[in-house]
């Protein structure tokens, strides 16, 4: 089950997913000013999730994501881009970055020290000594919490490609996007005004979609472990790890094929490309 809670409703838009590794709520938001422009707002949240566990396999694991692109798939007619709307700065808050610097110095004395044992007589005895010193300076930086870069995909659509590699673990957990203050991007409708009137009365509404896609060595697989604690005891002394490893990705890839969402060659090719989320979202006006 993932760890995460309060995930966004996922009913009014086509959802697939695997499992909650990844949760898009989105919607369109009509110009005011301009009923032809329709502004992307998006939510994408990263979960840790479970796998395995079934009968058809005796493992079980958790995956999570090192890195991905979040592609906007926009229609394929009747719609362009506002090139000067599409987000490019990084969304999130900035962190505070503390860097330590030592400095040692070696200082070397000398101290003579007189002990008298006898008024007139004295035996003088002599001491080096030495001690060592610590400069410590400290420099604050400023950087995103995580690595966002706008990008194109091959097929010619913007594209957010999101990296944890700054993060605790590396991983990608919780929300990316500021849905309220970030937009995404603006579309603009090339319809006409009657055309956009007959296809609204007759349910014909235009749609576009946002999907997660990434790489095998994009997604974390850890925890790997025998359903059987008997079995778990006999991992602990031999490793099998690459045996394991490869059984995960036989597992992930029937469950992204179950769900309807493209997969490559996991288990043969470490490049090999998947999209582990796909959501439809009309192009409708839901502001609130």
């Amino acid at each position: 089950m993932s760890e995460e809670k309060n995930l966004p409703d996922k009913s009014d838009n086509t959802h697939r997913t695997l499992k909650s590794l990844v949760v898009v709520d989105a919607i369109f938001r009509r110009s005011k000013e301009n009923s032809s422009h329709y502004t992307l707002h998006a939510d994408v949240i990263f979960n840790k999730e479970r796998l395995g566990g079934g009968s058809e396999t005796s493992i079980i694991f958790s995956i999570a994501v090192f890195r991905c692109a979040v592609v906007f798939v926009r229609p394929a007619q009747d719609f362009i881009v506002d090139r000067n709307s599409v987000r490019r700065q990084k969304p999130m808050g900035p962190q505070e970055i503390h860097r330590s610097k030592q400095k040692s110095n070696l200082l070397t004395g000398s101290a003579k020290a007189i002990l008298s044992l006898n008024p007139l007589k004295g035996v003088g005895g002599g001491y080096e000594g030495s001690h060592k010193t610590e400069e410590t300076t400290k420099s604050t930086q400023i950087r995103s919490a995580f690595n966002e870069q706008l990008t194109k995909t091959n097929d010619g659509h913007d594209a957010w490609q999101v990296d944890g590699k700054e993060l605790i673990g590396q991983r990608l957990l919780g929300p990316v996007f500021d849905f309220d203050t970030e937009p995404r991007l603006t579309l603009i409708d090339l319809r006409d005004e009657a055309r956009r009137l007959n296809d609204k009365k007759n349910e014909m509404n235009p749609l576009s979609r946002i999907e997660v896609r990434c790489l095998r060595d994009d997604i974390d697989v850890f925890d790997i472990r025998y359903k059987n604690d008997e079995d778990n005891s006999f991992f602990r002394t031999k490793p099998g790890y690459k045996e394991r490893m490869q059984v995960a990705r036989g597992v992930i890839r029937e469950a992204l094929l179950e769900e309807g969402l493209s997969v490559g060659s996991l288990l043969d090719d470490p490049y090999a490309e998947m999209t582990i989320c796909d959501v439809t979202i009309p192009i409708i006006d839901q502001s609130s």
